[in-house]
């Protein structure tokens, strides 16, 4: 799978690669970790430079196991002496999958079916930082591109949204300190950008959150840099 995602890179033939792609989407399906996170980069190479080579692929055998993956946690404590550790050896999954959705949202919106994709996001938005941070982006990318999709979905962005707001910050400093206000911002930039999307806004649940979070002092600072990128 690695081989053939460098041989997508390096635009070897799609009439080629085609013909070995159906073996190799098998692999999507092992119980190996790290076959499955091969097999999922080479989907993800395939549809950022050769979309056509997946298309007719999509919809029957790729989206399920995406949707299968999204929701995938393998949890493990890892002894680290004076602590434990949680490990979660199936974020490099959950994080190809997400990545694969945002270009697939892109490059082949006709392969998914975006109303069944929006509790994945919901779901990703109350996910660990680096994933919520893709849902993010999806949220943003989809309101130039697939606004109407979000409007019914709205209210199970709430909840999620508003507790990555309401992180505490507790002793953090520096570098801590900085990503953690990163990753405030960036929901905040997500509820931003759906306040602009047509519809949303009949939503109480919505109107009322970002009533409450416009009104809140300390989100002042950010909202207004916010606004500024646009």
């Amino acid at each position: 799978a690695t081989s053939v995602k460098l041989s997508i890179a390096g635009k070897a033939s799609v009439e080629h690669l085609a013909v070995a792609m159906p073996k190799l989407l098998e692999l999507l399906k092992v119980e190996e970790l790290a076959v499955r996170n091969a097999a999922l980069l080479m989907v993800y190479s395939a549809v950022h430079h050769m979309p056509q080579l997946l298309a007719g692929c999509m919809k029957d055998t790729i989206v399920p196991v995406l949707h299968e993956i999204a929701g995938l946690k393998m949890e493990r404590k890892v002894d680290l002496g004076p602590f434990t550790h949680t490990v979660d050896d199936a974020l490099p999954l959950r994080k190809a999958s997400m990545s694969i959705f945002a270009t697939c949202l892109e490059s082949l919106p006709g392969s998914l079916d975006i109303p069944a994709f929006m509790p994945v996001l919901a779901k990703a938005l109350a996910d660990v930082e680096d994933i919520q941070l893709q849902a993010h982006h999806i949220i943003i990318a989809m309101s130039q591109r697939q606004p109407t999709f979000l409007v019914p979905a709205i209210d199970t962005f709430v909840d999620p949204l508003e507790k990555t707001m309401h992180k505490k910050k507790g002793t953090k400093t520096g570098t801590e300190l900085e990503r953690l206000n990163e990753w405030i911002k960036s929901a905040l930039r997500a509820a931003f950008i759906l306040s602009k999307v047509e519809g949303v806004t009949n939503s109480k649940k919505f109107a009322d959150f970002y009533g409450r979070t416009r009104a809140n002092v300390k989100f002042q600072a950010m909202l207004g840099m916010i606004e500024e990128e646009r």
